[in-house]
């Protein structure tokens, strides 16, 4: 009978111990979810860092809005997790100035392992805690036995960890999972000189389009029935680049082929508004007739400060210009005087509209055309001014209300590398404004041609908009 009453305890025992332990695994699985994440600055970027246990052996690092990077870098079933939150875009552009800097490098690699020791740390803690909760929430009051549970969780989170440092493959990297954009775009991992090739050959396609646009454009004003555009200034109006060399290209392409007096650009050159990406602008320099700058949510004041330095450009932050005699009145978004690159709420935009509405109250002359880059603020100057450009929304379209025509360029970067995650192709794109003019001397616009370039399907479309009623004796 005694061994009877031996065997029942021991069997009691062995399955309160295994009680112990699941609800110690399961309280660290569910504190260690719930709140693993940590946020932290490491330089000059923001990050969350977290873990997922019992999942596959990933390591994973997302980039908002480019997408998620992963790959198979250790044994045990963890995943480790670095989220990208903020870049401070200035402290960015001192540090790259300093790579060559041994002190430097050596205190930004202590620093980076101080944050994940940190890191580290406090998931242990969290698994300590998460262990010892387990069991406490399932009735148990035994100190001991709550302190066992406790160590239960840390531990067996300390050994996954210490087994995924053991087993730690960084060059698992060199063949990558891609998410999003960068499914389209591995070229941010080494395939630089393939990418400057593609841009090359894309350059091509383009130069020969625009000379190809050119001949078409002659023989459609060799027919009478649509009239002739045979005006007294050609102004290209751009917008949103976004950091693509090829759009640039472009641009100096159609520049050089259909004799362009002069260009308007409503913004987002770049995509954060560094200096590094502010370098797009360097062949504005060689396309030698004046390039009026207007600038958008994501030109930040050092994108601004470079486009300043290029001598042909005239950087339209607010008020109004005259070039080539065209009056243009203009106004910066609110975005490019920091470094944020988000839209500011409409409360903001009022604002800046009242301010634009100043300027045109207080001038002697009526600007001949609006420049600005978010339509929101564009559309309030409708059947005011006769002509409005603008961009941002990557759309392009012409849109008429009384006397006046709000022209939106798109997007002539074919939206740089968010182009690449849109399900239709998103086409390289801009305006040519042919401009007449009166008796008296004074502008008008006479046509409006659309031009987009298909770059998957190599072709391109036109469409040409008269406004020959535009003119008055």
């Amino acid at each position: 009978m005694s061994n009877i009453t031996g065997d029942y305890l021991q069997q009691a025992h062995k399955r309160k111990a295994a009680e112990l332990i699941f609800v110690s695994i399961v309280g660290m699985l569910i504190i260690v979810s719930m709140l693993g994440s940590f946020v932290t600055t490491i330089n000059a970027f923001q990050v969350e860092l977290g873990l997922t246990v019992f999942d596959r052996g990933y390591t994973q690092l997302s980039l908002p809005p480019l997408g998620v990077i992963r790959a198979r870098t250790h044994l045990p079933p963890l995943m480790l997790k670095a989220s990208l939150i903020n870049i401070n875009l200035d402290q960015l552009q001192r540090g790259l100035t300093k790579l060559e800097d041994e002190i430097y490098v050596e205190e930004l690699r202590q620093d980076t392992k101080r944050k994940i020791n940190i890191f580290i740390a406090r998931l242990l803690f969290l698994a300590f805690l998460g262990g010892s909760a387990g069991p406490y929430l399932v009735g148990e009051r035994n100190r001991k036995r709550i302190l066992v549970g406790g160590l239960i969780g840390l531990l067996l989170l300390g050994a996954l960890l210490s087994a995924s440092y053991a087993t730690y493959q960084p060059m698992a990297f060199m063949n990558p999972e891609f998410e999003g954009i960068l499914t389209a775009a591995p070229w941010m991992f080494g395939l630089v000189e393939e990418t400057l090739f593609k841009v090359r050959t894309l350059g091509e396609q383009l130069e020969l389009i625009a000379v190809n646009l050119n001949e078409l454009f002659i023989q459609v004003e060799s027919l009478e029935p649509l009239g002739t555009v045979a005006g007294d200034l050609k102004v290209a109006h751009i917008s949103d680049l976004h950091n693509n060399p090829a759009g640039m290209d472009f641009v100096v392409q159609v520049v050089a082929t259909f004799g362009v007096d002069l260009v308007i650009d409503t913004g987002d050159l770049t995509d954060f508004g560094t200096q590094l990406e502010a370098e797009l602008a360097s062949p504005i320099e060689n396309i030698g007739i004046p390039y009026v700058f207007v600038p958008g949510n994501h030109d930040s004041p050092q994108v601004i400060e470079r486009m300043k330095d290029i001598s042909n450009v005239i950087v339209l932050e607010e008020g109004i210009v005259t070039v080539k005699g065209l009056r243009i009145a203009g106004l910066a978004d609110p975005s490019s005087s920091g470094p944020g690159i988000s839209v500011g709420p409409e409360r903001e935009l009022n604002e800046y509209a009242l301010r634009l509405s100043r300027i045109l109250d207080e001038s002697s002359e009526s600007p001949h055309l609006v420049a600005v880059h978010n339509p929101g603020i564009a559309s309030r100057f409708m059947e005011r001014v006769n002509v409005v450009l603008t961009g941002h929304n990557h759309q392009i379209y012409i849109t008429e209300r009384g006397d006046s025509v709000m022209i939106n360029a798109g997007t002539t970067g074919a939206s740089g590398i968010r182009g690449l995650q849109a399900r239709r192709e998103t086409p390289f794109s801009l305006v040519l404004l042919h401009w007449g003019k009166q008796s008296d001397g004074d502008f008008y616009l006479k046509a409006a041609d659309v031009i987009r370039v298909f770059q998957f399907q190599s072709g391109f479309s036109l469409e040409r908009r008269m406004f020959v009623s535009v003119e008055t004796d």
